[in-house]
């Protein structure tokens, strides 16, 4: 059955993607936009007598929603038994801190009384932070791909009262954004039977359980390694670094599992080093505070969105550390040093003893990069004459700024010259909205870093911190229930799962091998036995340890994506779950690198706590 939901393309919004259509072939889909993500402005809050379940919610994302006028509700069981009751579809926006148009989506749509009014009427309307529920994020991510080949934040999906997708979409303006809620509200009771069948049948179909036999002749990591180079090879931007795209991400876990082979062909190795050399010296990299951007909007480096998640940083600190005791190049070590100077810095939140999540795109008054960026007027102000003198050259200041509000600053020739004026142009910590909620996967993942920098440096101060923190993540992943993440001042919030897990286990694994100190076996044997017990199933490995919707199946694999595959850090301990699954990881052996020291295995178990 085909349905075209909305038949006229969207095309507002300078610089992004022209929008675009596609049949979802079991129903319907709704005009997606480009993703467009991760730039955090700040909500107002036009009325403040006007209150939702979200209001003082520990989630900053969460509690910006909680003077809107829709009757957000918080995501759980009772969402689905309240649709029901009242035969209401549910509508489900899920974003986060860091994405702008997030903001944007709230302040033309969720502020608007008569958007707000319908939505009440007709929709349970749960917002949620995808940070806090990572399990509901991803099926609703991978419904909207499947259905319209795209996704994005703010993600909004329908569901019928019993759980089931069938139609998604991401921002759209308001009267866009009205006219959907309206056809989706028509179809519903004109067909709403229809589409309860036809979006059951689409939700099961695709968590069918796909058994195959066992192939007794196991894929070798060599085997794995050759089908990854060749990929790798396939996809490589061979001018400016990474992999081709018109915008460019780090890929950290595949750069990480490519830094482990011993032996590398001399072009890979060459385009690892191009692409390392272009992050740390292009604009991917904050040259004044430190640390990495999410990605550029385009295929040079050139253009951060100005972001900076703690994730993207503990990853790419491991990535340097590697690649500068490889290579022998100081230069990458000292980028690792300035990345968890960034860390330290900028994200350690001192009363939980843990690292917040990010850092804010937009200064406080919602302009976007105005913490990061300089105008003309702004640096003469600041700087020595001489100083000005030798920026002015160097950054090519007679033209017109490449941002909207001035240059992003990188290191001129002058070293000791530099470093006064890096100094001067450094914005104050306190100054740099950050969401402060500090989940303990991530946690689990600047653990690896501390350790791999004390062993590769051998400075104390991180095999202090590294003790601290694995100190912490081993008292809160075995509290009952341990949770994913702690606000600012300690509160916990959301379930801890699959991914703070695996993630802390591979920290306390790092650390215990890298730092010489064996203390934590019994909290890995605790972390095995819960991984064993609650995460993993006759249909693979689940994401949460209580999913609420029909269709969240376990999974064999899970794929790479910013961060580590959950499902490579864990697989050992059912290694079934590589065995029946290894024709997938051969033929897309770029989706799972983090699969290639995990594959040994099959053959050999490992003991994870030794």
């Amino acid at each position: 059955m085909f349905l075209n939901f909305i038949k006229r393309p969207f095309t507002h919004l300078p610089g992004l993607v022209k929008s675009f259509q596609s049949q979802f072939n079991v129903l319907f889909s709704a005009t997606l936009l480009s993703i467009v993500t991760f730039h955090p402005a700040f909500a107002q809050t036009p009325h403040p007598s006007i209150q939702n379940d979200l209001l003082q919610n520990s989630s900053p994302y969460l509690a910006m929603h909680g003077h809107d006028p829709v009757n957000w509700k918080l995501w759980n069981k009772d969402v689905l038994k309240t649709a029901q009751q009242k035969n209401k579809l549910v509508f489900i926006s899920s974003g986060y801190f860091s994405c702008h148009w997030c903001h944007v989506m709230q302040r033309e749509n969720y502020q608007d009384p008569t958007t707000a009014d319908y939505l009440n009427k007709h929709f349970v309307s749960v917002k949620i932070d995808r940070e806090l529920n990572p399990e509901l994020d991803k099926t609703l991510i991978e419904f909207a791909q499947k259905a319209t080949g795209q996704a994005g934040w703010p993600q909004h999906v329908i569901l019928t009262p019993s759980g089931y997708p069938f139609v998604s979409f991401i921002y759209l303006p308001t009267d866009s954004f009205q006219k959907t809620l309206k056809r989706i509200v028509k179809l519903w009771n004109t067909k709403g039977n229809e589409v309860e069948s036809l979006a059951k049948k689409a939700a099961l179909a695709d968590s069918k359980i796909i058994t195959s036999k066992v192939n007794q002749q196991h894929i070798s990591t060599n085997a794995f390694q050759q089908r990854l180079l060749e990929q790798v090879n396939q996809a490589k931007d061979d001018l400016s670094g990474g992999l081709k795209s018109t915008s460019k991400f780090p890929k950290a876990p595949l750069l990480n599992a490519l830094l482990k082979i011993k032996e590398l062909p001399e072009d890979i190795e060459d385009w690892l080093q191009l692409t390392l050399d272009q992050m740390q010296s292009e604009h991917l990299f904050d040259h004044v505070h430190g640390g990495f951007y999410r990605y550029t909007v385009d295929p040079n480096w050139q253009i951060p969105h100005f972001e900076k998640m703690a994730y993207t940083n503990a990853l790419l600190a491991q990535s340097y550390l590697t690649a500068g005791q490889r290579w022998q190049r100081q230069d990458y070590l000292q980028t690792a040093k300035m990345t968890l100077d960034y860390l330290q810095t900028h994200l350690f939140n001192s009363q939980t003893q843990l690292y917040q999540s990010s850092q804010s795109a937009i200064d406080k008054n919602n302009d976007e990069g105005a913490d990061y960026l300089w105008t003309k007027n702004q640096l003469k102000a600041k700087l020595s004459a001489k100083e000005f003198q030798l920026v002015e050259q160097a950054w090519s200041l007679d033209h017109s700024p490449p941002y909207e509000f001035g240059w992003h600053p990188s290191p001129i020739s002058f070293k000791e010259s530099w470093q006064k004026i890096r100094a001067k142009l450094q914005t104050p910590v306190a100054d740099i909205p950050v969401d402060t909620k500090s989940i303990l996967g991530w946690n689990g993942l600047v653990l690896s870093a501390l350790s791999q920098a004390y062993d590769v440096l051998g400075n104390k101060k991180y095999l202090q911190q590294a003790n601290q923190l694995a100190d912490r993540l081993s008292l809160l992943i075995q509290q009952n229930p341990a949770h994913r993440a702690l606000s600012k001042t300690g509160e916990p919030m959301g379930e801890a799962n699959l991914q703070d897990y695996a993630f802390i286990k591979q920290g306390l694994l790092d650390y215990q091998t890298l730092t010489k100190n064996k203390q934590y076996k019994t909290t890995l044997l605790f972390i095995n036995k819960t991984l064993t017990e609650q995460f993993y199933s006759a249909t693979g490995w689940k994401y949460g340890a209580t999913p609420i919707l029909p269709q969240q199946k376990g999974e064999w694999l899970m794929v790479d994506g910013p961060i580590p595959s959950p499902t490579a850090l864990v697989s050992c301990l059912k290694p079934k779950s590589i065995k029946q699954n290894q024709e997938r990881l051969l033929a897309q052996a770029m989706n799972y690198p983090s699969y290639l020291t995990t594959l040994n295995c099959i053959q050999k178990p490992l003991n994870p706590v030794k």
